[in-house]
């Protein structure tokens, strides 16, 4: 039996209000490069406007080095499709992602997404990081930035995208300076730490709020530099190395509310387990934000 082949994946990025340029940054080592196509995802098409040059489909990126304009008036998520040229095409593929002007005091996170990626156009929230040498990187409940098969230095984190009615996640860091040094507690949907400051994490608190985070859990597991997997799960969770000054390598955030816990279920994509931490095999397409400063 034949093996069906896959010429298409999709990833989401997710960019706030304000003007970016996507950048088809690298393609297939070997052989010919996929072609990719850029749009609104599903509900967004009326206030997100994608341009490419005179002459070209608007969102078509044909080869490395190509770009496309995005106009977002509000918050959006837009669908990055990459389709290889052939059965026997490559998928590999990375994009970039830069802010010209945004809104936002962040300046715009933008979603990475790597391996098997599709664009679910689900609701969920999202686990945004800023780790070292990677950029900006987003992923479902339940599944590891960074972390065991890929430990790297997390130096910024948010929870972005929609939380059950009633629920935010406030967030606390530890910055890696010497001595380590706690910030002030962020509001739901912040972005806590640094960019581009080789200033890794040295801890994380996170707590519920909101008139119905009592019938909510938070589930963590963290890996810090030399020390084995650290699981916490409650309304109220911290994350510290055993010295209290290792970085953090890797973080693994869910959500679990009392219906869910009643049927056992973990609000986490179906395709990753709860505890899996098995790298996702195929081709790979990467989509990261520009360093800045860099």
């Amino acid at each position: 039996m034949i093996a069906d082949v896959v010429t298409e994946r999709e990833a989401t990025i997710d960019v706030d209000r304000g003007l970016f340029i996507l950048r088809y940054a690298s393609g297939a080592a070997q052989g010919a490069s996929p072609m990719a196509m850029l749009r609104p995802a599903g509900g967004f098409e009326s206030f997100v406007e994608i341009l490419s040059g005179p002459g070209l489909v608007n969102g078509f990126l044909a080869t490395p080095g190509d770009c496309a304009v995005i106009r977002a008036e509000q918050p959006a998520r837009l669908a990055l499709k990459i389709k290889s040229q052939g059965a026997e095409g490559s998928l590999d593929a990375s994009f970039r992602v830069e802010t010209v002007s945004s809104s936002s005091a962040s300046g715009g996170i933008v979603v990475s997404s790597q391996g098997d990626a599709q664009a679910t156009g689900d609701s969920t929230f999202k686990l945004v990081a800023h780790v070292a040498r990677r950029g900006d990187i987003a992923v479902d409940p339940g599944v590891w930035v960074a972390g065991p098969d890929a430990p790297a230095a997390i130096e910024a984190v948010g929870i972005r995208g929609p939380l059950p009615s009633g629920v935010g996640i406030e967030l606390q860091p530890l910055a890696g300076t010497n001595p380590p040094r706690w910030f002030d507690w962020a509001p739901s949907g912040a972005f806590v730490g640094t960019r581009g400051r080789a200033l890794p994490l040295a801890g994380l608190r996170m707590r519920l709020t909101g008139p119905q985070s009592a019938g909510a859990r938070l589930v963590v597991d963290a890996l810090f530099l030399g020390s084995p997997i650290m699981s916490q799960e409650g309304r109220e969770v911290e994350i510290v190395g055993s010295a209290g000054n290792e970085p953090l390598v890797g973080l693994r955030v869910g959500l679990v509310m009392e219906a869910d816990r009643q049927e056992g279920a973990v609000h986490a994509p179906a395709s990753v387990a709860a505890g899996s931490t098995e790298r996702p095999k195929g081709s790979q397409m990467r989509v990261f934000r520009a360093l800045e400063g860099v």
